[in-house]
């Protein structure tokens, strides 16, 4: 297969998955942001006096957590869509002189590993060290293998701030 067609598949295929993590991260960091103004707004409520101020703190911690961590899984993955347009030179660049490559292309299929759903890790380490190199490349291998941690823990941040919400939600109702 041409080596010119397999780069442009994987950078298409990198640019393809940073834009569905992008709106997955501001869908999430929407959520996350509904789900935590009413948590804390319970809160508020619940402890009146002398407990807001720890509320404040613990609360919005608890509340606010899972909004920052979807905001940062997708202002990381934004970030690398800005140097998108430089992730074809790139991916030619470093396949054409590293071993570690093949992580990035699966050359029996010709698809891109961000198609294939492949293991980044070995590429990444690679890459970080490289950061100055490839700057494009480097970008969207670390968004694409952190934004979905970040998510993951603002989903079940969201389920933890959503439950502490309702058990705030009954406990003032019923006092």
């Amino acid at each position: 297969m041409d080596s010119e067609l397999v780069a442009r598949r994987a950078s298409d295929g990198l640019q393809f998955t940073l834009r569905r993590l992008a709106s997955l991260g501001a869908g999430i960091t929407m959520l996350a942001l509904t789900i935590g103004a009413a948590t804390f707004a319970t809160g508020w409520w619940v402890f009146d006096g002398s407990g807001r101020p720890k509320w404040v703190v613990i609360g919005g911690f608890l509340s606010f957590g899972p909004a920052v961590a979807a905001t940062l899984a997708t202002w990381r993955v934004r970030r690398a869509a800005d140097h998108a347009p430089g992730l074809l030179a790139e991916i030619k660049s470093f396949s054409a002189g590293n071993r570690s490559a093949d992580v990035l292309v699966d050359y029996d299929s010709g698809q891109p590993v961000a198609m294939t759903g492949r293991s980044l890790g070995a590429l990444r380490l690679d890459l970080d060290a490289r950061s100055k190199e490839f700057p494009a490349l480097s970008a969207g291998v670390r968004a694409i293998t952190t934004a979905p941690k970040l998510v993951a823990m603002a989903v079940l941040g969201m389920m933890a701030a959503g439950a502490l919400g309702t058990v705030l939600l009954i406990g003032g109702l019923i006092d």
